[in-house]
C-alpha cells in the first residue's frame, strides 16, 4: 500500500455528532460548502507530496540503473535518495497522528483516534484558562457594540413583529399546559395553608400604614363621599322618616318636614365639606384611626392583630377564595389568550410602540449605549470567570461524543493541508542534505 492511498481523503466528510445527554453520539451533519473544498485542497496537497516521493524515487532508480554514480549523478542520485527519507520519514510522523501507516498497528500511532478525549480536556482546559476570563471577554463585549448593534435590529418593523410573534407563541405554549385543576390544586393545598400560617397581622398593618402615609386611601374616601351624597340628595325620604321616628307623637306633621329638610340640608353640607376639603378635622381624625389601628396590627398579642388574624384565616378557609382565585385565573388566561390572538390589538401595538422606543434610544443614546455595554460586559466577564470551566466543557464533551475515526477525518480535514508541506519540506530538504553530504564525502574522502 503506497502512502498515498493509506492516507486518502473520502469524497464527501461527515462532521461528527455531537453527544446528547445520555451519552450516545447523535448524528452527523452533512458537509457543507466549506468542508468539500478543504477536502479538495487537503487532496491537492497530498497528491503533491506524494508527487514529489515518486519523483525522488524514479530520479533514484534512473539514476542507479543507467548511470555510474560519477560526478553529477552523483549527487543527484545521493540527493533524490536523501529526499526519499525525507519524504517518507515525515510521510510517517504525519500519518501517525490520524492512523496507522499502511494499516499497520505500529505503537505510538494512530495519536488522535486514541487520545481524542485526552486532547478535548486538554484543549477544554486550555480554553478555560487562556480565553474564558472576565479581562479577555469583557473588553471584547464592550468594542462589539452590543447595545447599538441589537437597537439596529430591533429597529426593523419585521423584527419587531417577529419579537412579538415569539413571545406570544412561548405564553401562549405556558397558558396551555397550565390548567384549571393545576391551578386549584395549587391554591387549595398550597397557598391557602401557606397563607393560613403566615402571620398577616403585621403585613396588613404595614400595608394600611404605607397607604395612609402615602395618601392612596384619599381616591376611595373620596368615591365613597360622592356616592353618599348622591344617595342622600336622591332619597329625602329616609331622613324624614327618621325624624318621624325620633319625635313623640304629638309634635306637628309639618314640623317633620321642616326639621327633616333642615338636617338634609346640613348633613349634605357636612358631606360636601368633607368631599371638598381634604384637610378637613374629620378627614384627620379618620386618618389618625387608621395610623393606631396600623400600629395595633403591627405588634403581636394586641386583641387587634389576634382578631384581624382570625377573621383573615376565617375568610382564607372559606370555599369561595379557591373558587375566586380559579375565577380569577380563567379571566386572566382569556385575557392574555385574546391579546395574543390579536396580532392587531392594543397589546401588540402598545408592546410594538415600546420596543421602538427602546430601539431608537439603543440607537441614539451615546450614554445609554455605554451604561448598557458596560453592565454585559461586566455580566459577561462574570458569567465567564464562575462558569469558565462549564462553557469550555462544551469543547470536550462534543470530542468525547465523536467516533474516533470520525473524529480523525474531521481533525485532518482542517489542519491536514498544513500538515503536507512537512511532507513537501521533508523532500526538499532531504534532497539539499543529501546533496550536501555527498559534497562533502568528496571533499574529505576519509568522512
Amino acid at each position: 500500500m503506497s502512502p498515498s492511498a493509506s492516507t486518502s481523503t473520502p469524497s464527501s466528510v461527515a462532521v461528527a455528532g455531537t453527544a446528547g445527554p445520555t451519552g450516545v453520539r447523535g448524528p452527523a451533519a452533512p458537509p457543507g460548502p466549506d468542508d468539500l473544498e478543504r477536502a479538495r485542497a487537503l487532496r491537492r496537497m497530498r497528491l503533491l507530496a506524494t508527487g514529489l516521493l515518486c519523483l525522488a524515487a524514479v530520479i533514484f532508480l534512473l539514476t542507479h540503473l543507467l548511470t555510474d554514480l560519477t560526478g553529477i549523478w552523483g549527487f543527484v542520485a545521493r540527493g533524490s535518495e536523501a529526499a526519499m527519507i525525507g519524504a517518507i520519514a515525515d510521510w510517517f510522523a504525519v500519518t501517525a497522528l490520524f492512523r496507522h501507516p499502511l494499516g499497520l498497528p505500529i505503537p505510538h500511532t494512530a495519536i488522535i483516534p486514541r487520545k481524542k478525549d485526552a486532547l478535548g480536556a486538554s484543549l477544554s482546559g486550555f480554553v478555560a484558562a487562556n480565553f474564558l476570563k472576565s479581562h479577555t471577554v469583557a473588553p471584547k463585549i464592550l468594542r462589539a457594540g452590543v447595545t447599538k448593534r441589537a437597537g439596529e435590529w430591533l429597529a426593523q418593523p419585521g423584527n419587531q413583529a417577529v419579537l412579538v410573534a415569539r413571545a406570544g407563541q412561548g405564553l401562549e405554549y405556558v397558558l396551555a399546559r397550565v390548567d384549571d385543576d393545576s391551578v386549584e390544586a395549587l391554591t387549595r393545598k398550597v397557598l391557602v395553608p401557606k397563607l393560613v400560617d403566615l402571620h398577616k397581622a403585621p403585613v396588613l398593618g404595614r400595608l394600611l400604614r404605607e397607604i395612609v402615609q402615602d395618601g392612596a386611601h384619599r381616591r376611595l374616601v373620596d368615591l365613597v363621599l360622592g356616592e353618599a351624597y348622591t344617595w342622600l340628595a336622591n332619597n329625602p325620604q329616609v331622613i324624614e322618616g327618621l325624624v318621624q321616628q325620633k319625635t313623640p307623637e304629638w309634635v306637628p306633621s309639618f314640623i317633620h318636614g321642616s326639621v327633616a329638610g333642615r338636617l338634609q340640608r346640613e348633613v349634605l353640607t357636612w358631606v360636601a365639606d368633607l368631599h371638598n376639603d381634604r384637610d378637613h378635622k374629620a378627614r384627620q381624625a379618620l386618618d389618625q384611626w387608621l395610623l393606631e389601628l396600623a400600629d395595633q396590627l403591627g405588634e403581636e398579642g394586641t386583641s387587634v392583630a389576634e382578631r384581624a388574624e382570625v377573621v383573615l384565616d376565617e375568610l382564607l378557609q372559606q370555599e369561595g377564595v379557591v373558587h375566586a382565585v380559579l375565577d380569577a385565573w380563567v379571566s386572566l388566561r382569556r385575557l392574555l389568550r385574546s391579546a395574543v390572538v390579536d396580532t392587531e390589538g392594543e397589546v401588540h401595538v402598545r408592546i410594538r410602540q415600546m420596543l421602538a422606543g427602546l430601539a431608537e434610544r439603543a440607537t441614539t443614546d451615546a450614554e445609554f449605549q455605554a451604561t448598557v455595554d458596560a453592565r454585559l460586559a461586566t455580566t459577561a466577564g462574570d458569567l465567564v470567570e464562575s462558569f469558565g470551566d462549564e462553557f469550555a466543557s462544551v469543547i470536550s464533551d462534543t470530542i468525547a461524543g465523536w467516533d474516533a475515526k470520525e473524529a480523525s477525518e474531521r481533525i485532518e480535514l482542517y489542519v491536514g493541508k498544513d500538515l503536507q508541506y512537512i511532507r513537501i519540506n521533508g523532500t526538499v530538504i532531504g534532497a539539499l542534505v543529501g546533496v550536501v553530504i555527498h559534497a562533502l564525502t568528496l571533499v574529505l574522502p576519509g568522512v
